[in-house]
């Protein structure tokens, strides 16, 4: 065969495969515009019918209901580097009382243990417990031992939770979370909540495409899936689960709820719940929050607010490694073991929820063999360009073929899937983000590819040799002091809430910190609308601390640190408490570099309590005067 009928049966395999591509994006992507037009459908019926004749909930609704107890559970492998900071910002975090945290620990990983015990002694309705098997097992095993804890837990202490919530080690949860569990429970079995990927710098690509992803699969895939298929899958975090669920599941199988065959254990119990009967749903809630950074105009009537999302927030992988093994793994457990163990059962509303989820298997691959596709033809049309015409490309890229039709839609129909992914990335995270959510889009489809084809292959080699699937784990990350601060409550708003300022005296001290750059308490304080006293109490009840009014002698074996140091760092040592630490207080911010250069100082481990800086510097006079005398 002569070079140029390699060339034409080059062409030709090129249209046939270009024909083909163009058919099964044609599929997808009608199935993707599909839910886009149910998804407004959706929301403007809810609008003018729902909303229009029924109140929305609100944040009082939640507050109304007595407090039932709820059990979290937080699975935990070699997680000693942020386990301790997650646990104790949950604790300081919750608005809720009536709740313990049971952690899941092996008995080979003593510094995760450390940690936990640590943040116990801190919080008392932290509950460790250490299973029988030396891990690393997997999340499932792990949750088992959890809920079996959990059972032990309740016999001894003759009490009973009546929701169960999941969770894991690198989360930030939301205030309001367990209210609305506890409001929703048990009238619902199961309980989906959003999940938000935390916030990666614009160019951050690999971290960045988790943002764009989950912004429009919570905000409109699960919501449509909930209301027209009546299934929703758990995400693993951030989902909660009635009492009658929980029992229901141990029932069916004899080693705990989870399926420990499972590498997306979470995705298999909702599966399963859904074929038990029991009802799930999807509740994306939002409230009102007084924007911080308001602008003058906010002293007058016009009042500026910002909508926050109830939910689940955490750091994905910004490593091309981890992120495609992580998503590797979600596509093994969705798409090959689920179908494996389950097929397609189920009425056609199931049939089409799985075909949503297993469907990423294919549109991974179909994404690069059409950016395959459209390089040979920009380098054909190049070289056309370049020979004035002596090198001949398919006719398909010129118009009136079927082909070149299917091509136009596709692009319309990709212009669509890639403005409502900026739009979605843009609601949460902004606009320069939002811009960048199409570019990141291409690279996304890469990371896909890259999971599918592992996935792929792990899978055909554990059908060909009967190797298990091993579990693989994803390091992970928590925020830093600094980075949570924002999904904190807000400290005017707290103020106002325990009646120590009104929403004026919060605009005009708002407008001073925007003019000064200052903290919001000194403007509070500058403008003459707080006392220290009522400010630092507030402060320490915020971040969680105790208050001091260092009223109280010292043991002067407590101030051999030089006065120097105190003075830099604004410290006081106050008393050794009985774990072995040193209670330290001051008036300054606890950002984590600080706690790092003071704990240095005295070379043990400190505790740290707030007090007002007037009194701060009484006390740190006076010692100095005991001291020179």
């Amino acid at each position: 065969m002569g070079g140029s009928a390699l060339y034409d049966s080059y062409l030709a395999l090129l249209e046939g495969l270009t024909g083909l591509v163009a058919v099964l994006i044609l599929i997808t992507g009608l199935d993707d515009l599909l839910i886009d037009i149910i998804a407004h459908g959706r929301r403007i019926y809810r609008r003018f019918f729902i909303y229009s004749r029924h109140p929305r909930l609100t944040e009082d609704d939640l507050s109304n209901i007595p407090e039932k107890p709820i059990a979290i559970m937080i699975p935990a492998w070699q997680e000693a580097t942020i386990i301790r900071r997650m646990l104790e910002n949950a604790c300081a975090t919750f608005d809720y009382t009536n709740y313990r945290i049971f952690v899941g620990l092996y008995p080979n990983d003593p510094d995760s243990l450390h940690e936990v015990e640590a943040a116990a002694r801190r919080f008392p309705q932290i509950i460790p417990i250490v299973g029988d098997t030396p891990g690393p097992t997997n999340k499932a095993d792990c949750l088992n031992s959890i809920y079996a804890g959990i059972e032990t837990y309740e016999a001894a202490h003759e009490c009973t939770h009546e929701a169960f919530v999941m969770h894991d080690a690198e989360d930030v949860v939301h205030p309001l979370e367990l209210r609305l569990f506890n409001y929703l429970i048990p009238r619902k079995d199961m309980m989906q909540l959003p999940v938000v990927a935390l916030e990666r710098p614009v160019l951050d690509f690999t971290g960045g495409h988790y943002m764009d992803e989950f912004a429009e699969f919570h905000a409109k895939d699960l919501v449509v899936r909930e209301w027209l298929m009546g299934s929703v899958p758990c995400a693993g975090v951030g989902c909660g689960f009635s009492r009658k669920a929980m029992a229901a599941m141990a029932d069916t199988r004899p080693d705990g709820p989870f399926n420990r065959a499972s590498l997306t254990e979470d995705y298999d119990f909702a599966f399963t719940l859904n074929r038990l009967g029991l009802s799930q749903i999807f509740v994306r809630f939002e409230v009102l929050r007084h924007r911080d950074s308001l602008s003058e105009a906010a002293l007058s009537r016009r009042k500026r607010y910002v909508k926050d999302l109830v939910g689940t927030r955490e750091f994905f992988p910004d490593d091309v490694a981890a992120a495609y093994r992580q998503k590797a793994r979600w596509l093994l457990g969705i798409v090959f073991q689920n179908w494996a163990s389950n097929r397609w059962q189920g009425p056609w509303r199931m049939k089409y929820a799985l075909f949503r989820d297993r469907k990423g298997i294919m549109t991974a691959n179909l994404a690069i063999v059409a950016y395959f596709i459209a390089l040979n033809f920009a380098v054909l049309v190049l070289l056309h360009w370049i020979r004035h015409g002596v090198i001949a490309y398919p006719p398909i890229i010129t118009p009136g073929g079927w082909i070149w039709t299917l091509l136009l839609i596709n692009g319309g129909l990709l212009f669509n899937r890639s403005l409502h992914r900026a739009a979605y990335t843009y609601k949460i995270y902004g606009l320069a983000h939002g811009l960048m959510a199409v570019p990141r889009q291409i690279w996304g489809n890469v990371i896909n590819f890259l999971a599918s084809s592992r996935a792929l292959w792990l899978f055909l080699n554990h059908r060909l040799t009967g190797k298990p699937l091993a579990w693989e784990k994803t390091a992970h990350a928590f925020p830093s002091t600094e980075e949570l601060r924002p999904f904190q409550e807000r400290l005017g708003q707290k103020l106002k809430d325990k009646g120590l300022i009104s929403e004026r005296q919060l605009a005009i001290a708002l407008s001073i910190q925007r003019r000064r750059g200052i903290p919001l308490g000194q403007a509070l304080l500058a403008a003459g609308h707080i006392d220290e006293l009522g400010l630092y109490q507030t402060l320490a009840e915020q971040y969680d601390l105790s208050f001091v009014d260092l009223t109280e002698p010292q043991p002067p074996t407590l101030y051999r640190t030089p006065m120097d140091i105190l003075r830099a760092y604004r410290v006081l040592p106050i008393r050794e408490l009985a774990d072995g630490s040193l209670l330290v207080a001051t008036d300054r911010s606890l950002t984590d570099d600080f706690r790092s250069e003071v704990g240095r100082v005295f070379h043990r481990p400190l505790s740290w309590a707030l007090a007002t800086p007037s009194e701060i510097d009484r006390r740190l006079n006076r010692t100095e005067e005991a001291l020179s005398s």
